[in-house]
């Protein structure tokens, strides 16, 4: 029998919210909407249903799954919204049957805003990299933030943040050299609105995909580590103590 008189036993902590499924994230927010709009936005063939419909079912998938996101993890889901952007700006804006060389100028367009937005809010004092790279899912950012602070490196810390910073804007700005180049080969020659013309849609999101977000991978993937690196000098924390419990 429970002593009344004991101290009521602390409350459990909250359980942690669900880690991603980074595949199944790739696969409704990117590929699968990119395959819709490649096979389902013309007017011949079983599956298609023409551009308008395939836009709306591509457009729900990454729009479903960041509900799904949010009802298990209480976070916005950044391949969720950059699925849906890309959705939206290639196939509605396929919808406007723009020439090839205004289409380019629009693919080549959104990585410029990104690499843009990453210097703007470094400048601002709140760099997107920092919530991008230095981020509680991956780091012990208390313990980092804490430790820099003791050694008074707050100065040294925006200067790793800048040259993160300027890594990742400058994997934009090639991602954007690269769209542009893509959307040119496939869409040069096809008449805007014709079955080629949508059929060239599906390719420039698609190959646009692989070939502009596996050099954005590698300059991600870079910049982590060399921010891990800069840490652990500027620190003198280990990489398990980085990244202790993630």
């Amino acid at each position: 029998m429970p002593d009344p008189s004991a101290p009521p036993a602390p409350p459990a902590p909250p359980a942690p919210p669900k880690r991603e499924n980074v595949l199944a994230s790739l696969l409704l927010n990117v590929l699968l909407p990119v395959m819709i709009l490649s096979y389902c936005g013309g007017k011949s063939g079983w599956y298609a249903v023409g551009p308008k419909w395939a836009l709306l079912i591509a457009t729900s998938l990454p729009v479903g799954y960041q509900a799904y996101d949010w009802v298990q993890r209480r976070k916005l889901n950044v391949f969720s919204i950059l699925g849906l952007v890309g959705v939206l700006l290639t196939g509605g804006l396929g919808l406007l049957e723009l020439s090839a060389q205004a289409f380019a100028v629009k693919e080549a367009a959104l990585p410029l805003v990104l690499a843009a937005l990453f210097l703007w809010t470094h400048r601002a004092g709140n760099p997107l990299v920092k919530m991008l790279l230095m981020n509680p899912e991956l780091m012990d950012v208390g313990l980092i933030e804490r430790t820099i602070t003791e050694r008074q490196q707050q100065p040294a810390l925006q200067q790793i943040l800048g040259r993160a910073t300027v890594t990742l804007a400058g994997s934009f700005v090639f991602s954007a050299a690269l769209n542009y180049g893509v959307a040119l080969y496939f869409l040069s020659g096809t008449i805007p609105g014709s079955e080629a013309y949508t059929a060239a849609l599906g390719k420039v999101s698609g190959w646009g995909t692989v070939i502009t977000g596996v050099p954005l991978l590698v300059f991600l993937v870079l910049a982590f580590q060399r921010l891990t690196r800069d840490l652990q000098r500027l620190t003198g924390l280990s990489d398990d103590q980085l990244t202790a419990g993630r």
